[in-house]
This record gives structure tokens, C-alpha cells and sequence, in this order.
């Protein structure tokens, strides 16, 4: 069975442009821990795509080294392989055109669809969808907007934006009108912080079959006005997977066609869970998920693609795995 797998940063999205450490760093762990998965169980006709400003990821893969952007190339990797991956960014509908062109081009593509992926992009579509149903996540409003009350600072960041990139949080009023007054980017939302523990939740989602895969601990700092992630936890927070089993079913409930692996981040205040982004794509968390479950998790998601039928993956071994980014 052939593979090909695209991962937008160190394969060659950002041609011609800047690489981010940051980006460049967690794109590595999570390309390179489905390479080593893929490998371990038997799958070694894997291709892959590499930015020529990027060290090769793997010996045991056929690399192609891009120094243009590989959206031309694309296609015909993708129809040659069985099984496609794709790891990208939602900003500037980057994820989303490229799921286009995955599912058009793929004989087996393990993600979500393009329903999921456009709702999910966005976070203000996503907080109206979640608060129309009943489900807790910071009010979420343009920044052009009136301000929402808070008494912790506030949160702003792009709406199409990735992770922690370009996150601000601003405990002055002042500072925060003032800041309004200089952003002309229109694309930026501002939600008020909320206080709590910043957590995650990793899903394998097939049809309409759910696995919670961890339940995990994020290490946030704020550092000049910026937030940062320092640190995940993978399945520190095990006393907390039934709330996120039942949060879980809710969210793909309401927002249909997420599949393969989907990472949530959550914030935990006062007994409360508030959904805070829902990425339809893979997350620096899937890195430590096989080792804190004793079972390779990329063999489970091929199994299920090919099969057609959910693996069982279970949290009754689960153990707490530390990733430093």
C-alpha cells in the first residue's frame, strides 16, 4: 500500500516565504511521527514532500525536495498513492483548498470534509454554531465589534488563525482600544480570557463513531502581551474523560463530516468546559498518543480507512506522556 503524505510548513507551503521556527518545529514532530508508525507497521512505500530549507525527515522515505510551491505536483502524488495525509494550517483557507484538492485527487484520504473544515476554520462560525447549541466557548466577536464585558483582559487573535500564532492578550481596556484603533486587519477576533486550565482533547472520529484517544494537559505562558505553548501533557487529564466523551459527541453532533484525527482545545473554569478551537486536522498532541497508549495509533486509523470499520483504541492503559515544544 502506497502513502503520501503533505505537510504544509516543512513541505513546501511556505516557498518563498518566511519558515516560522515554531511552525517548522511542530510540523516536523507530527509528519515525522506518522513516518515512524507508518514504517513500524509494515507501510514503507511512503512520499513525502520537503521545503529545501528543511533537513530531511526520513531515510526510509521517498522525498521530494520542492523550492516552489508543490501545489502543481500535488495531483499526480496523491493519485499514485492508496492512502493520503495532509497536515496544514486553516489560515487564508489554506486547509480548506487544500482538503479540496485531497478529496478529489485521493483514493483514501484520511480527514475531515469540506463542511467541517470551512465551519471550523473559523472561529466565529464555530462559537455561533456551539453557542447555538448550547455548548460553553468564549464569547467570540470581531474585533471591529463592541467590546465584550471582561474582567480578566482579553483575547485577540486572527479568526482563520493556527494554535497560539499571533494570540495577544491585553489586560487593559485602554491598551485594547488603543490596539484597536492600530490593527487593520478586519480578520481578527476578541474573545474575554477566561481564568482556568488550558487542556486539550484528542478524537478518532469515523462516520459517526467517536474515540476519545487523551485527554491532555497544555502548558500555556504569557510572555510580552503574547500567548505561548511550552508544553503538552498527553492524557494528564484522564479524570475528565467522560465529560470529554460526552463534549465530544456533542461538537460532532452539531458539525458535521469531521473524520480521521481532530484535536479541541478547551479551557476548564469553575467546573465548566469552554471549547475554544476545534482543529478538523492533526495536532502536535497525536505525536506522544502511541506511546501514552501502548498501540500504534497511525496502524488504527489506516486499519478503519481501509477497512471501513472503527478500530478499537482503549484509555484503560493510558499513561501521561510529556512533549516539550
Amino acid at each position: 500500500m502506497k502513502h503520501f503524505i503533505f505537510e504544509f510548513i516543512t513541505g513546501g507551503g511556505l516557498s518563498g516565504q518566511t519558515l516560522p521556527d515554531s511552525l517548522v518545529r511542530e510540523g516536523r514532530i507530527m509528519v515525522k511521527t506518522i513516518l515512524k508508525e507508518l514504517i513500524a507497521c509494515g507501510h514503507t512505500e511512503i512520499t513525502t514532500t520537503k521545503d529545501q530549507r528543511v533537513t530531511s525527515l526520513s531515510k526510509n522515505v521517498v522525498e521530494y525536495t520542492v523550492d516552489k510551491s508543490p501545489e502543481k505536483i500535488l495531483p499526480g502524488m496523491i493519485k499514485k498513492s492508496n492512502v493520503s495525509w495532509l497536515i496544514a494550517p486553516e489560515t487564508g483557507n489554506c486547509l480548506y483548498n487544500l482538503t479540496d484538492l485531497f478529496l478529489k485527487n485521493s483514493e483514501i484520504f484520511i480527514g475531515s470534509d469540506l463542511n467541517a473544515v470551512k465551519i471550523t476554520s473559523s472561529k466565529l462560525k464555530t462559537y455561533n454554531i456551539l453557542q447555538n447549541a448550547n455548548i460553553s466557548a468564549p464569547n467570540t466577536v470581531l474585533l471591529s465589534e463592541t467590546i465584550p464585558d471582561s474582567s480578566n483582559g482579553w483575547i485577540i487573535k486572527p479568526d482563520d488563525g493556527v494554535g497560539a500564532e499571533n494570540c495577544i492578550y491585553i489586560r487593559d481596556r485602554y491598551q485594547l482600544e488603543e490596539r484597536i484603533l492600530k490593527r487593520e486587519n478586519n480578520n481578527y477576533i476578541i474573545q474575554p480570557f477566561i481564568d482556568g486550565e488550558h487542556m486539550s482533547m484528542s478524537l478518532f472520529i469515523y462516520n459517526k463513531d467517536i474515540q476519545l484517544l487523551s485527554c491532555n494537559k497544555q502548558e500555556i505562558i504569557l510572555k510580552n502581551n503574547l500567548v505561548r505553548i511550552t508544553g503538552i501533557v498527553v492524557n494528564e487529564y484522564l479524570l475528565y474523560a467522560n465529560k470529554m466523551r460526552e463534549l465530544a459527541t456533542s461538537i460532532s453532533s452539531v458539525i458535521s463530516g469531521l473524520s480521521g484525527y481532530v484535536g479541541i482545545d478547551l479551557i476548564r473554569s469553575n467546573n465548566k468546559f469552554y471549547v475554544v478551537d476545534i482543529n478538523p486536522r492533526f495536532t502536535t498532541s497525536y505525536a506522544g498518543l502511541s506511546a501514552s497508549l501502548g498501540v500504534n495509533v497511525t496502524e488504527k486509523l489506516v486499519q478503519t480507512f481501509v477497512q471501513r470499520e472503527m478500530q478499537d483504541i482503549s484509555l484503560t492503559k493510558a499513561m501521561p506522556v510529556e512533549l516539550k515544544l
